[in-house]
C-alpha cells in the first residue's frame, strides 16, 4: 500500500491518460482505418463517438456502483474492461466487431472521472483537493497530445492495430498496480441503488447543477468534435498536409495540460471562481468562432491555444465548483453523475452530427456555426449559474 498521496495520484492520472489514449487512438488513423474496413468517414466517426455510449447509461448508476463496490474495485474493473476491449479490437476485422469492442473499451471512460474524483477527495482531505482535481481534468488533453504525435508513426512502423495492443498491455499493468497499491474510502453495501435514486431526485432540484450540466454538455460537444475532426478541418478547409494537420492537433492537447491545474489554483487561492469560469467559457466561445477564420500558422496555433485553454479551464471549473454549491454533501456524487451524463451525451453525438452535417452541406462553415451556437448556449448557462448562485463560497 502506497502512503504518499501524490504517487497514488500520479498512478491514477496515468490511468486516465491511458483511457484517453484508447478513446482517441482512431483520430490520427481514421483515413487508414476507413480504407482497411471499407467504410466512409461518417461510419468511422461513429467508431470514435460510440466509445462514450456506455457513459450515457452508466453515469447515473455509477454513484451507486461506487458506493456498493468501492472506488478501488471499480477502478480495477474499469482497467479490465479497457484491456478486454482493446484486445478484442486488435483481433477485429469487421466494422460491427470493432464497433462492439469500442463499447467495451468505453466502459472505462464511463466512470473514470467520477471514480477519480472520489479517490482524490479521499486522499486530499481538508479542502485541499482543488489543484489535484484540476490536474485530474487534464488527462484528456495529455492523451490527445500523445495520440496525435505517436500513434501515426507507430502504426506505420508496427501495423495499424499496434495501438490496441500497447494500450491493452498498459491497462493490465495498471490493473495490478491499483489492486496492490491503492487504498480507498469504505464501501456502503446497504441498498446503495435506492439511496442513489433518492440522491438523484434531490440533486435535480438544484437549478445550479442543471446550468453546470448544460454548460458541460455543450463544452464536451465542442471539445471532442474538434479533437476528433481537427485533422479533417486542417486538411479539407485549410489545405494542410496530413502530417501538418496531425502536428497541429497534437499542439491542442499540449496547450490544455497546464490550465486544469491553473483552474484549481485560481479557485483555491484567489476565491475568484466566478471570474475564472466566465472567462473560461467566454474564451471557448470566441475560439470556436475563430476556427472559421484561420489564415496562417500563427492563427492556427492561436486558435488551438485559446480553445484548449478555455476548454480545460472551463471543464475543471465545473468539477471544482459543483460541490461548492451543493448544500447537502451526500448529494455531491449524484450531482457529479448528472453533470457527467450531459458530458457523455455531448461527446457521443458531437462528432457524428458534425461529420454528417459537413458531408450533407459540403461545407465546414455550417459545422463551425453549429459549434459556435453551442458555445453561446454554454456561456449563457454559465451566466445563469452565476446570477442565480446565492452563496459566496467561491466569490
Amino acid at each position: 500500500m502506497v502512503r504518499n498521496k501524490w504517487i497514488k495520484f500520479l498512478l491514477l492520472y496515468l490511468g486516465g491518460v491511458v483511457v484517453s489514449l484508447s478513446q482517441l487512438k482512431l483520430v490520427p488513423i481514421q483515413n487508414e482505418l476507413g480504407q482497411e474496413l471499407g467504410i466512409p468517414l461518417s461510419l468511422v466517426s461513429w467508431l470514435m463517438s460510440v466509445f462514450t455510449v456506455s457513459g450515457i447509461f452508466l453515469a447515473i448508476p455509477g454513484g451507486a456502483l461506487v458506493s456498493r463496490f468501492g472506488a478501488k474495485k471499480l477502478l480495477v474493473g474499469l482497467m479490465c474492461c479497457l484491456a478486454v476491449g482493446n484486445l478484442w479490437g486488435f483481433f477485429s476485422t469487421h466494422f460491427f466487431s470493432l464497433f462492439l469492442s469500442r463499447i467495451v473499451e468505453g466502459i472505462s471512460f464511463s466512470m473514470i472521472i467520477m471514480v477519480g474524483i472520489v479517490l482524490i477527495n479521499f486522499w486530499f482531505k481538508g479542502g485541499k483537493s482543488g489543484i489535484a482535481t484540476g490536474v485530474w481534468g487534464t488527462f484528456s488533453a495529455l492523451g490527445s497530445m500523445l495520440a496525435m504525435n505517436f500513434f501515426k508513426p507507430m502504426t506505420q512502423a508496427y501495423g495499424l492495430r499496434s495501438p490496441w495492443l500497447l494500450i491493452a498491455g498498459i491497462s493490465i499493468c495498471l490493473l495490478l498496480l491499483y489492486l496492490f497499491l491503492f487504498d480507498e474510502p469504505p464501501s456502503e453495501i446497504e441498498d446503495s441503488s435506492q439511496k442513489e435514486r433518492i440522491g438523484i431526485r434531490k440533486a435535480l432540484r438544484n437549478r445550479l447543477i442543471w446550468f453546470l450540466a448544460l454548460a458541460q454538455g455543450c463544452l464536451a460537444f465542442i471539445l471532442f468534435t474538434f479533437i476528433n475532426l481537427y485533422p479533417l478541418i486542417y486538411t479539407q478547409l485549410y489545405g494542410l498536409s496530413e502530417v501538418s494537420a496531425n502536428q497541429y492537433t497534437g499542439y491542442f492537447g499540449l496547450f490544455g495540460i497546464p490550465f486544469g491545474a491553473l483552474a484549481g489554483y485560481l479557485i483555491d487561492k484567489t476565491k475568484k471562481g466566478v471570474a475564472v469560469i466566465v472567462g473560461a467559457f467566454f474564451s471557448l466561445f470566441l475560439a470556436t468562432i475563430w476556427a472559421g477564420f484561420l489564415s496562417n500558422e500563427w492563427t492556427i496555433i492561436g486558435q488551438s491555444f485559446a480553445l484548449s485553454a478555455g476548454a480545460s479551464l472551463a471543464s475543471s471549473c465545473v468539477m471544482i465548483l459543483a460541490p461548492k454549491v451543493i448544500e447537502q454533501k451526500q448529494l455531491i456524487g449524484a450531482s457529479i453523475s448528472f453533470i457527467n451524463l450531459f458530458y457523455y451525451i455531448g461527446i457521443f453525438i458531437g462528432t457524428p452530427l458534425v461529420t454528417g452535417l459537413t458531408e450533407k452541406t459540403q461545407s465546414w462553415t455550417s459545422a463551425i456555426i453549429l459549434l459556435s451556437g453551442l458555445g453561446a448556449i454554454a456561456l449563457l448557462a454559465v451566466f445563469s449559474f452565476v446570477k442565480r448562485n446565492k452563496t459566496s463560497i467561491f466569490t
